[in-house]
């Protein structure tokens, strides 16, 4: 039987309640995300396992029996519970490949649909993340364009437009997100001047505003959205939840939000109330609500 994570106990919680009621096979799992989150956050499926000692598909239906389509999801709300836990911000971070397959449709309409928000722009920033990269990729058959960007997989994404300037800060790699923080992006950043940011977030609140789980990100988020004359925010549905760790940006900075039709109407409404606008682009045929 599936049990649903979404109650008022976190991720953390619940499989630490759970935990004798498991059959062997999903306690052992349970036991080692318990004792090695890290762990559990950063190693492939194989390594869990055979830290674990059970076999990969037991890794994958464990993460089921909580209502997820997998490790990657999984994850990704594992990382909201320790961050809403306070726990050491090291393995607080979900891996840039579990970010990449999770609502990947959702991510595809929305990266389609701003690439026709960029009209008159001439220089953007291109925030790092797997619905950035997918706008990048967008913009391989633009017109040329002046972007600049702190994640490597954007400028992958770019390597063959070579109509663009494509513009990397110096700083320090962050090898986990595949992109550059640090005082020397703020510093780069702060004589520079942008049409538009266009950013991703870790979670969004109608009231807290965007907020991620790592502070240097942080700071460089804010850095970019002070150079920039508008600031749009692309990120699914799944985005809308309780705040990360570190607020960059309160909702009366953005100028638009795209996001899917996941969206509930009311939280749409609270932040059309703030004066955003918000485009909500149906995965399936690329309509706006």
């Amino acid at each position: 039987m599936q049990i649903p994570h979404q109650s008022g106990q976190s991720l953390i919680e619940l499989i630490s309640n759970d935990l004798p009621e498991l059959n062997k096979t999903f306690r052992r799992v349970g036991q080692y995300l318990l004792s090695a989150p890290d762990g559990f956050m950063h190693k492939p499926v194989q390594e869990i396992a055979l830290a674990a000692e059970v076999s990969e598909p037991s890794v994958v239906r464990f993460c089921r029996r909580y209502g997820f389509k997998g490790l990657p999801d999984f994850r990704i709300a594992l990382a909201m519970a320790l961050a809403r836990g306070n726990e050491r911000s090291s393995y607080l971070e979900p891996r840039i490949t579990d970010k990449a397959v999770v609502n990947l449709a959702q991510k595809k309409a929305i990266a389609r649909f701003a690439r026709t928000l960029v009209g008159t722009d001439r220089s953007i920033i291109v925030d790092s993340g797997s619905t950035a990269q997918l706008f990048a990729e967008s913009l391989r058959d633009a017109a040329g364009l002046v972007i600049m960007t702190t994640a490597l997989n954007i400028v992958d994404a770019l390597r063959d437009a070579s109509q663009h300037t494509v513009m990397l800060p110096g700083g320090t790699v962050r090898f986990e997100s595949r992109s550059v923080s640090g005082r020397l992006v703020e510093n780069t950043l702060a004589s520079m001047r942008f049409d538009t940011v266009y950013l991703g977030a870790d979670a969004i609140d109608p009231e807290f505003g965007l907020s991620t789980f790592n502070e240097d990100e942080a700071h460089q988020n804010t850095a970019m959205i002070n150079v920039c004359q508008r600031v749009v925010v692309l990120a699914d549905s799944t985005k809308f939840r309780a705040p990360a760790l570190h607020r960059f940006c309160e909702l009366d900075r953005i100028h638009s939000i795209v996001t899917d039709t996941g969206l509930p109407d009311e939280v749409a409404e609270m932040i059309e109330a703030r004066g955003v606008t918000v485009h909500r682009i149906d995965p399936n045929d690329g309509s706006t609500q």
